[in-house]
């Protein structure tokens, strides 16, 4: 017998279906037919037809995952009378029927040929063939793309009437876009233009105009060759005036003012450092995009804009205007928390001072005190859990570097001045100190950090070094039924446990490079490729045996009597997503990471290993609930301790759709698990990563997914189902729940905020 639930998901998809198929013709006219589809084809395989797609000028109505026209179907519930509320409801949340257009067809047949011979295939033609379907009010359009031959470039020369900008673009040539033997690209040749009218503006030219850059093809170079040739004309005919567009601009006066007109809080030694326009340099372009760059990057300051002002002497003043924001501010924020029934609440108090020193230096500190009420805990103290953690940070917007003091100040540099400091950079020293007290143990955690942070790349690449962090966890107190069933029973007796609830000492660096190109206006692509790498621990260990350090009982070097961690982990993490059409898009993940202890450790700190499931993870399972392997708690509970590893995999692909209003879906497929690299007690050979065997061990669920896009963020509703489920024998009917699903055993349900990947 099926449940609530599978009836209930059966009569959505039903009523999905009938959605999708519901008649729009009475909502057409009297001669009007309803676009069904649109086909692109190519009769060459050098030319791929999807790429024309967006030339095409009507579309059919768009579908719910590329699959159902839903939309359309929510549009075709209502009725023609607009006068009821109810008609106008279903119509604006649907959409209207897309009704053929003939004249459309031929914009776009023009349309996508003119794209072609843009890209070199000059003699391009595309040809349409418009077919009704059964129902003759229902029509299809297919386009079918006719290249030709592509004509490609034989050479390329420059020239420009002007003698210094003729050697600053021949002197430029390396940099070109363009190159023999390429196809006769208009889209390159644009580029190629923008790049030379970007390099005049760095050198000085205030006025250079990209319409001063043509370009003239010869198409008579040789068969399916031509010959181009780009020249810079800036001759205004007439030689007694003075051609701005030939004239070199210097700068005059740089002015920093505020747009509230009142003094400005900074010292001048901040601005001068984030201000790369200095009086006597040539105008760059550059320098200006860099100066706003590099004001706008500070969190004291909210808004920045530049204006330049020509006088009569090839001179320009430049106008640096800032709006800061309030200095001080203090927040407060409450929350209820449910931890398996047991209620409590936290609140956080967080002060923030923006402008510490008047040099835009950040110094934040935040109380957050939690309570929560714990019941049923037999053979414990009625003790309830308290925690208070305090934290403070201070941030310069700056490098420091001992003994490097370039910070700032300016040089010469072929003749300019040149401010010394690097864009969007920052340096952060942190200290928090978090105390917990539980009725099973009591715990203190004093963590230190020492960090730089800064962007490279032309905005592209942001880089992150702790160096050094300091992670110190202190267990003053441990009750003796806590020791006795789980650090000291022979059931329980696990390294992991023993290892997570003892003095720890963590002293490592990390290094994290993460490069996320700017979207794609045209294609809308969109990537993100993140790496880190962390040692701990090497330092500490080389002066171990130099400065005699203590050994304990389990052999390990100690400083200050406690054992210091020693590892090395490596992370990489990639996204990519790929729009299908203008609501659809396909989203791709992956993620390795292993963590490797040695030296003076054989197992990972508890908090740099790994977990599986989740939200953000292999969804079929909650968090924590997946491997290491095919590792199963007791009983199949959650066995927080041993449900860790120190190597992942993890991919997973989504299937994102918009549906209505704020309104958007997800049908997603995860794969993934966690290993340990050695055998443990507790978890077995199971648990451990071999190559001939992980293979099985991999997890996998499928699932579906609703996104409530309130702009400032993302509200997550994702309902997964187990597909491959490693913790039982790959004999047994349990292994692969896709073809035997048990709605109470494989079922899962995750609420988040912000998108998985």
């Amino acid at each position: 017998m099926l449940s609530f639930t599978h009836r209930y998901l059966i009569r959505l998809v039903i009523a999905i279906l009938i959605l999708s198929s519901c008649s729009s013709e009475k909502f057409l006219g009297e001669n009007d037919q309803l676009l069904t589809s649109v086909k692109l084809s190519s009769d060459s395989r050098d030319v791929d037809a999807s790429a024309y797609n967006l030339y095409v000028r009507q579309q059919p109505n768009s579908k719910w995952f590329n699959l159902l026209k839903v939309p359309l179907g929510l549009y075709c519930v209502s009725g023609t009378d607009t006068t009821k509320a109810s008609n106008r409801f279903w119509q604006r949340i649907g959409e209207p029927p897309v009704i053929y257009s003939p004249q459309q067809t031929v914009n776009s047949q023009n349309a996508i040929a003119l794209a072609l011979k843009d890209k070199g295939y000059l003699g391009a033609t595309v040809s349409t063939t418009v077919s009704p379907k059964a129902n003759p009010r229902k029509v299809k359009v297919h386009y079918t793309i006719h290249p030709g031959t592509p004509y490609k470039v034989s050479s390329i020369t420059y020239s420009a009437d002007h003698p210094a900008i003729d050697s600053l673009i021949l002197l430029s040539i390396s940099e070109s876009h363009l190159k023999p033997g390429m196809l006769c690209d208009a889209s390159l040749l644009d580029k190629e233009r923008t790049r030379i009218t970007n390099m005049l503006h760095n050198h000085g030219y205030y006025h250079a105009l990209k319409a001063s850059i043509r370009y003239e093809i010869d198409t008579l170079a040789g068969p399916y060759n031509v010959a181009i040739h780009l020249y810079h004309q800036t001759d205004n005919g007439q030689s007694s005036i003075i051609n701005p567009q030939t004239t070199i601009y210097h700068l005059r006066n740089i002015n920093t003012v505020s747009t509230d007109s009142i003094p400005l809080p900074f010292r001048p030694s901040l601005l001068q450092s984030k201000t790369h326009l200095h009086s006597g340099n040539l105008y760059r372009e550059t320098d200006v995009a860099r100066t706003y760059m590099s004001l706008s990057s500070l969190e004291a300051i909210n808004y920045v804009s530049i204006q330049t002002q020509e006088t009569d002497s090839a001179l320009l003043d430049c106008i640096i205007n800032i709006l800061p924001r309030k200095t001080n501010t203090l927040g407060i924020e409450l929350e209820g928390t449910n931890t398996a029934g047991n209620l409590g609440m936290a609140a956080n108090l967080a002060y923030t001072n923006r402008n510490l020193f008047r040099g835009a230096e950040v110094w934040t500190t935040r109380l957050k005190t939690a309570y929560e009420a714990i019941t049923g805990l037999e053979g414990y103290t009625n003790q309830n859990y308290i925690e208070v953690a305090l934290e403070t940070k201070l941030t310069f917007p700056r490098l420091i570097i001992p003994f490097h003091h370039t910070n700032g100040k300016r040089k010469m540099s072929n003749g300019q001045w040149v401010t010394v400091s690097a864009q969007s950079a920052s340096t952060s020293l942190s200290l928090q100190f978090d105390t917990q007290e539980r009725p099973e143990f009591h715990r203190r955690v004093l963590t230190a950090l020492w960090n730089y942070q800064w962007v490279s790349g032309a905005g592209t690449v942001r880089n992150r070094l702790d160096i050094p962090s300091l992670n110190y966890v202190y267990m003053p107190w441990i009750s003796q039924t806590f020791r006795q069933e789980y650090l000291e029973s022979t059931s329980y007796r696990s390294a992991l446990i023993r290892y997570a609830y003892e003095n720890l000492l963590i002293l490592n660096s990390t290094y994290s490079h993460t490069w996320a190109p700017p979207k794609s206006n045209r294609s809308g692509v969109s990537t993100r490729l993140q790496w880190s790498i962390e040692s701990a621990g090497n330092l500490l260990y080389a002066l171990a045996r130099p400065m005699s350090f203590h050994k304990d009982k389990d052999n390990q070097y100690t400083l200050f009597d406690v054992a210091f961690a020693q590892y090395l982990k490596f992370d990489i993490d990639y996204a990519r997503s790929l729009p299908l059409n203008s609501r659809n898009s396909i989203a791709l993940h992956g993620a390795f990471g292993i963590a490797q202890p040695y030296g003076n450790s054989t197992i990972v700190p508890f908090e740099k290993r790994y977990f599986g499931g989740g939200a953000n993870g292999v969804r079929g399972w909650s968090v924590r609930e997946l491997g290491p392997g095919n590792y199963i708690g007791e009983d199949g509970k959650v066995d927080f301790i041993n449900q860790t590893g120190n190597l992942k995999l993890l991919a997973s692909v989504e299937l994102r759709t918009q549906l209505f209003w704020k309104l958007n879906g997800a049908l997603y497929v995860d794969a993934g698990n966690i290993w340990t690299t050695r055998c443990y007690d507790a978890t077995g050979s199971g648990g451990q990563f071999h190559w001939d065997k992980f293979w099985h061990q991999i997890a996998a669920s499928y699932g579906w997914g609703l996104r409530f896009n309130l702009d400032y963020f993302i509200l997550r509703f994702d309902m997964a189902m187990k597909a491959v489920n490693p913790a039982y024998p790959t004999s047994s009917h349990g292994y692969l729940p896709l073809l035997h699903p048990k709605f109470s055993r494989d079922f899962t349900f995750h609420f988040a905020v912000g998108l998985p990947f």
